[in-house]
């Protein structure tokens, strides 16, 4: 049995991709089946069920093969998936890429190029902050998609395949800018004949931080300890923690720590 922070959740050829970090190794894993296109079926992954949600610790039986062009790729085998915990973005954020994977395509990487890496290089799973996260419904396709800015300054268009968070587009939920976002490459696909083999870029999983998240990340960034938080909060509010200031206060404190600049002597 292997465990993953789970980090996607998404649709694929009618049925489910899921992805994630392992917990030992800190490496990502992506379970596959033998079907054509390693898809999962929704019925072999409910954990009592319910489909596997982002965040999610899943205890998944899974050989140590490789099946497919993707490093990330594991076999499952038979057994039960279980949730055995949740992972908070603390977790997850050492996680977190500066550049975008395969970065020289903008939208899709040749699978003949993918094929002459190296198999540990043949890397097809990555986890951005987003600084814009810009959602448009795409009338020909009849699909999501997002415009998204990183951390970093890179920017990306890619289709949205993240289950939980189509739900909520489609039920006219918003999606605040600033997320992180699992990116994920495809099957090779082409659109005609003439066109070579390629697998496009994808949107598999959406994690909005809240505000609070978001204090919490510019503390690390600053070196800030709680203690120097609390500090703040006491002779600014005369509050002792973040669960006692209002809406307004939140957003006040947040916008302060981004104003500050980071310490020469810390590595973000």
């Amino acid at each position: 049995m292997v465990q993953i922070i789970c980090l996607a959740n998404s649709k694929k050829y009618g049925d489910r991709c899921i992805a994630g970090i392992e917990n030992s190794t800190g490496k990502w894993i992506r379970p596959v089946t033998n079907l054509e296109h390693g898809q999962v079926p929704k019925e072999m992954c409910l954990v009592d069920n319910e489909e596997p949600r982002l965040l999610d610790i899943l205890e998944i039986p899974l050989l140590d093969t490789c099946p497919g062009y993707e490093y990330e790729n594991r076999l499952i085998v038979h057994g039960k998936w279980q949730r055995v915990g949740q992972a908070s973005i603390a977790d997850i954020l050492q996680y977190c890429e500066a550049e975008i994977l395969h970065s020289q395509w903008q939208t899709s990487v040749p699978i003949s190029f993918l094929e002459s890496l190296l198999e540990h290089q043949r890397r097809t799973l990555q986890l951005m902050r987003t600084t814009k996260f810009q959602v448009d419904y795409c009338e020909g396709t009849r699909k999501w998609e997002a415009s998204i800015l990183t951390a970093n300054a890179q920017t990306i268009r890619a289709k949205i395949t993240d289950l939980a968070l189509i739900d909520k587009l489609n039920q006219g939920t918003t999606i605040g800018n600033e997320c992180l976002v699992t990116i994920s490459l495809g099957q090779p696909w082409r659109k005609t004949d003439l066109d070579e083999f390629a697998c496009w870029k994808l949107i598999a999983g959406v994690i909005e931080l809240s505000k609070s998240d978001l204090i919490w990340m510019e503390m690390q960034r600053l070196g800030w300890s709680l203690a120097q938080g609390r500090s703040y909060l006491h002779q600014t509010y005369n509050k002792r923690s973040r669960q006692e200031l209002t809406s307004t206060e939140i957003t006040e404190f947040l916008n302060y720590l981004k104003s500050l600049p980071t310490p020469f002597n810390i590595t973000v």
